[in-house]
């Protein structure tokens, strides 16, 4: 027998942790429904509130309000969707290290006294890569193996002070947690577009570990760790 309870509003704002105006906004734009009854309140079935979960799951995974009432309606693949969506994100991304790269250009050379408005904010071509292939040897070879001391030598103060040790030794765990045991390097790219950025592949029993170092002047400026699938 089909379970005919109705869920009141505030019940449902409650199970799903979410507010009344986010469930009437979805329910003005088409993509949940609520149950009209003889009570004056927005009622639910359980069909009903699995498809609120659904919404909201897809709603934290960045899909817009558009994007879902399109997935209803054509029945289109989801994955294909999230894909699309992930390199939507990643073109934003690079964007906003392209931007953070520039920012932190900018403060050294504050820091040494040049003037911005003279000079090429987006470093040259790095003419040694060979240094660079050093540097970011130990720099990974310390990542891997926790060495902040070995890392840090090769940080910019920028860096140092928007990354003190406390948040690398905790973002390092946190990110090397799910990826089993070191296997061995992978290749080394620098990015043909800007070749002060270098991405660092390592291999890992059950995923791959990025990382990514963006250099000014030898010093690395940015650092970033992401997964690639093997």
């Amino acid at each position: 027998m089909k379970d005919s309870y109705l869920y009141d509003i505030t019940e449902v704002c409650r199970m799903l942790q979410t507010t009344s105006r986010t469930l009437r906004f979805y329910e003005q734009k088409g993509i949940i429904k609520s149950t009209t009854s003889t009570s004056p309140r927005r009622q639910y079935t359980k069909e009903q509130i699995s498809l609120i979960r659904n919404v909201l799951v897809l709603r934290t995974l960045g899909l817009s309000v558009k994007t879902i009432a399109y997935l209803q309606r054509s029945n289109a693949d989801l994955r294909d969707a999230l894909v699309l969506k992930r390199a939507e994100i990643e073109a934003l991304i690079e964007t906003k290290i392209k931007e953070i790269t520039l920012l932190n250009n900018a403060i050294v050379m504050m820091e040494q006294d040049k003037d911005i408005f003279e000079q090429k904010l987006d470093p040259p071509p790095a003419e040694n890569d060979a240094k660079l292939d050093t540097i970011i040897k130990k720099c990974t070879k310390a990542i891997i193996q926790g060495d902040a001391t070995l890392l840090y030598e090769h940080l910019s103060d920028t860096m140092k002070e928007y990354m003190p040790r406390s948040a690398f030794e905790r973002i390092r765990a946190d990110t090397l947690a799910p990826l089993g045991n070191f296997v061995s390097l992978d290749k080394l790219e620098y990015d043909k577009k800007h070749p002060h950025i270098a991405y660092q592949f390592i291999k890992y029993e059950k995923l791959g570990l990025k990382i990514k170092y963006v250099f000014y002047e030898q010093k690395i400026q940015g650092l970033w760790l992401g997964y690639y699938e093997l």
